[in-house]
């Protein structure tokens, strides 16, 4: 496991303090759209664009790894990165 972890951090090129930042981050963000999408749900006159923005904003953010998975030709399906 501390191999896998060490070869994740350096393929992301991050410190592990850097890799956790922007993991909670997203898993952050993540948290906060799904609230917003539930109570837009059931009342769809409140966040009516929040969580679509919040996602693109996310696949933005996000785009840096598709292209570096892109770039060494991984076979790994893209919907399942590991942050």
């Amino acid at each position: 496991m501390i191999k896998k972890t060490k070869r994740h951090l350096k393929d992301a090129n991050k410190t592990y303090f850097q890799h956790q930042k922007f993991a909670l981050k997203i898993s952050w963000r993540c948290l906060c759209s799904s609230i917003t999408a539930f109570i837009h749900a059931i009342c769809p006159a409140f966040f009516e664009y929040t969580t679509s923005s919040s996602i693109e904003n996310m696949h933005n953010d996000l785009e840096p790894i598709y292209s570096m998975l892109k770039g060494k030709n991984n076979t790994q399906d893209l919907s399942l990165i590991h942050i």
